[in-house]
């Protein structure tokens, strides 16, 4: 199984659902890392101790491409803009099975936005001409730190 596929299975898996700019405007939301053996690293944005989640970035091979996955966005692109630095990644739309679509994106750890993200923590959702911060709180950007180190970079 590809592992755009796995990162699609675990999205559906957990359960999304809702827009974007209602989940990016939560504050109960929060920046988790995940690097289960076998699996490679995730940082995951979404609710803590629930099945909430907004956008997911996955690193399935060290140094290789980071999988960009997204629920509650409208069209074919998943826009990230941290400061002054915005991507728009060509995405795929694939069934959320049952829970809505899911948005798909491949990005490389250069890439601009996911750059100044590692750098700064700062991260924001670019989605029908609005922009929903993200950003990764004091205590959280150890994690983002953490992820972009396992990724290879």
């Amino acid at each position: 199984m590809s592992s755009r596929l796995v990162a699609a299975a675990l999205l559906a898996a957990l359960g999304l659902a809702g827009c974007a700019h209602e989940q990016a405007a939560n504050p109960a939301y929060a920046w988790a890392y995940l690097n289960e053996p076998g699996e490679g690293p995730k940082l995951a944005y979404g609710r803590p101790s629930s099945d909430e989640v907004l956008l997911m970035l996955a690193c399935p091979a060290r140094g290789g491409p980071v999988e960009v996955s997204a629920s509650g966005l409208e069209g074919a692109t998943i826009g990230l803009a941290s400061r002054d630095r915005t991507s728009h990644l060509a995405a795929k739309t694939v069934d959320g099975g049952g829970t809505g679509s899911l948005l798909l994106a491949s990005a490389t750890t250069r890439d601009p936005a996911l750059g100044n993200f590692r750098r700064t923590g700062d991260l924001a959702i670019v989605n029908a001409g609005q922009r929903h911060s993200i950003a990764a709180k004091a205590d959280e950007r150890r994690r983002v730190k953490a992820f972009f180190e396992a990724c290879g970079v």
